[in-house]
């Protein structure tokens, strides 16, 4: 069942601390600590959509709830893309953001989107920019019963669709200790780049465009 609330301070941690038979995911219209990847402040002022569930741990789940949201918002007729692992994006503006926290044979997943909130981000947009109203507890409904048809998916069918969604294959790209050309997506979810000594090497950390 799902809790909806007007404030809390994340949704993640709510889940990660309170999560129990009777709620298995939260809603809220607001975040007031909000984090991303690597523990990064994530700016979730009133107008957002924040969602959090629990859902049985495996290595795409990043990308299950990617291609979800992407497959609604697409029916929304808005043009996303994903870049690998967890950003959404249109025209290059973040529009929202997955995190996916690990807890034994389960896993915490997160969902931002911008709806109608205006992030302090010339790189950021929303859905009311784009011209797009949505119902948010339609959406998370729409975006539940997606995601219950996608994680009966093989690897490879998941992988497949991410990448009608990619927006790195072909570009070169940084990381913490190399460069390189992105090649393809792992059945396991991982980043497969080829970088300078032509070695095929596979990511799970965050990578920037050159």
């Amino acid at each position: 069942m799902i809790n909806i609330v007007d404030n809390i301070d994340s949704t993640n941690t709510w889940l990660t601390e309170f999560n129990n038979d009777f709620f298995d995911s939260i809603i809220s219209l607001q975040q007031s600590k909000g984090y991303g990847r690597q523990g990064r402040f994530w700016e979730s002022e009133l107008g957002g959509l924040y969602y959090s569930v629990v859902l049985p741990y495996r290595k795409t789940l990043p990308i299950i709830i990617g291609v979800s949201a992407s497959d609604i918002l697409s029916k929304h007729n808005i043009d996303i893309r994903i870049k690998w692992p967890n950003d959404l994006l249109v025209d290059g503006k973040k529009l929202g953001g997955i995190l996916c926290q690990s807890q034994g044979e389960n896993a915490i997943i997160g969902l931002g989107i911008n709806v109608n909130n205006n992030p302090n981000l010339s790189e950021s947009t929303n859905l009311s920019d784009l011209g797009c109203n949505i119902d948010k507890l339609n959406f998370i409904d729409s975006l539940s019963k997606r995601i219950a048809v996608i994680m009966k998916w093989k690897e490879k069918k998941i992988i497949d669709k991410f990448l009608t969604y990619d927006c790195l294959i072909g570009t070169r790209v940084s990381w913490s200790d190399g460069k390189g050309r992105v090649e393809q997506i792992s059945e396991e979810g991982h980043l497969a780049i080829r970088n300078a000594n032509n070695e095929l090497v596979f990511l799970t950390e965050e990578v920037h465009l050159e």
